[in-house]
């Protein structure tokens, strides 16, 4: 496998005044809040990015500027810093002109620590579920008057949101393990919901991923609480015997924060937990046992706080969710379109058992688009196992995100593979294969776009099909 160059990752010092930024790829989920609350907070902020996507126009609503396409042009005069994440590539023009001409860069992480200097970082770490706990987080506290800030690799249904510049003393922020740089920051809460297989390209194995682990949670402040999902294998092993700085959730019992009860009632669920002797009931409007999850996080980081913990839980029962995370897309008649951004093994899998439990009587359809190569190689297998609660998937090509492979990851192999793990039917995708399904109206059906590239696109397409506006378009649109 041949990957794209990555920018090394250094640390940087802080200087904490406001000045003029420019972000190259601004309109990226990790970079976009950055941006907003560097801009709410005072700094000069400008931007680019390679096209004009949904974050790009609301960052224009806010009167943020952005270039679309990338040229050395587009860089401010001096003084300014560069931002930059570790998915830009060295031969960058704009990275490639900084670099040459004596600008400040700074990768993404930097400006995050700098943006959290002066608050209680409250630090959100885990293979999966970073994004949806992150924003679950942020809405609690912003429910209770809290008025947090927070940086969330996503957005906030209904608000068109995916960041708060607060005046309380609380930073929430969604901070990312795949390159190693969540071992900047010094958190006062830190937050690890799972471990799974994943980012062996950084790490190299999987001893390397628990290390890095262990030390985020080392990293907590003396008076803080490193908070873990007791569910998880892999967070057991790494912090057994961490001490009191330790609150663990999760159904297991161990857990600090017990979930006692879950009950599904199509697209919502009631649950009931223990919080250190204490019996919290509450209703969430979403699905999954992995979103029962994110509410016992929740509920452990206001446990954590010494907050009101009723006051929480109707707090979380109001939340709306945030965007490609089981987002309904489109109802026509008996069905249903959702999209999510489930990219690794243990995503797919929950967010399609999570359907299973929402749905337990209607088809479900998924048309998968996996994310990168180097995630196909490392976790092949697993890949292939975690469509057993769907009726019937659909693979499309790759998004290789720059990356190249010389192994045969065809949509055609996937789903011979997918067939055989998975004990489910499974076709490359084809559009004349999904529109008979489609078709038959009287059959109560859940379609599902699931990837963490541009899949979701084709909702649009399948959402003017069940509308009978559909237009001409390629068996591989994507």
């Amino acid at each position: 496998m041949v990957k794209p160059p990555r920018t090394k990752i250094q640390a940087q010092p802080q200087v904490r005044s406001p000045r003029r930024l420019h972000l190259i790829g601004i309109g990226g989920t990790g970079m976009r809040p950055l941006a907003e609350i560097a801009f709410e907070t005072g700094y000069d902020v400008t931007g680019s990015d390679q096209s004009r996507s949904m974050n790009v126009e609301r960052l224009l609503s806010r009167k943020i500027g952005v270039t679309i396409g990338h040229a050395a042009s587009n860089l401010p005069p001096l003084p300014c810093d560069v931002v930059i994440s570790s998915a830009v590539k060295a031969d960058n023009p704009e990275f490639k002109a900084a670099r040459e001409n004596g600008y400040t860069i700074l990768h993404r992480s930097d400006l995050l620590k700098e943006l959290m200097a002066g608050k209680k970082p409250i630090c959100v770490s885990g293979t999966h579920g970073k994004t949806s706990t992150t924003a679950m987080l942020a809405y609690m506290l912003h429910a209770l008057a809290l008025d947090p800030s927070a940086a969330i690799g996503g957005e906030l249904v209904g608000l068109e949101q995916s960041s708060f510049a607060g005046q309380g003393e609380y930073f929430v922020a969604e901070c990312d393990e795949s390159d190693g740089s969540f071992l900047k920051y010094e958190p006062f809460l830190s937050i690890i919901t799972n471990i799974d297989l994943d980012h062996l390209d950084h790490y190299g194995d999987i001893e390397g991923l628990k290390t890095a682990f262990l030390e985020f949670a080392q990293k907590t402040h003396e008076d803080g609480t490193a908070i873990v999902g007791w569910d998880n294998a892999i967070v057991r092993e790494i912090m057994d015997g961490f001490g009191p700085l330790k609150l663990a959730f999760g159904t297991r019992i161990g857990s600090e924060v017990r979930g006692t009860k879950m009950v599904s009632q199509g697209r919502s669920f009631s649950y009931e937990a223990v919080v250190d002797k204490t019996l919290v009931k509450g209703e969430a409007g979403l699905v999954g046992k992995h979103n029962f999850q994110n509410v016992l996080c929740c509920l452990s980081v206001a446990h954590a706080l010494k907050l009101n913990l009723f006051d929480a839980a109707l707090a979380l029962s109001h939340y709306p969710g945030v965007g490609r995370r089981f987002s309904l897309m489109a109802e026509h008649g008996v069905t249903k379109i959702y999209d999510d951004y489930a990219h690794n093994p243990g995503k797919i899998r929950s967010c399609i058992e999570g359907a299973r439990s929402a749905f337990p009587n209607e088809r479900i359809l998924v048309i998968f688009q996996p994310h990168r190569y180097s995630r196909l190689e490392t976790m092949y297998n697993e890949f292939m196992q975690s469509f057993g609660a769907a009726d019937e998937v659909f693979v499309l090509p790759v998004y290789a995100a720059g990356e190249t492979s010389t192994q045969d990851f065809s949509p055609l192999r996937l789903a011979s593979d997918i067939e055989l793990k998975s004990k489910v039917k499974a076709h490359a995708y084809a559009k004349e294969i999904l529109k008979e399904r489609l078709g038959l109206r009287s059959l109560p059906t859940v379609l599902i776009t699931i990837g963490a590239g541009d899949v979701w696109r084709l909702s649009e397409e399948w959402k003017d099909f069940l509308h009978g506006t559909e237009s001409e378009t390629k068996d591989t649109p994507i």
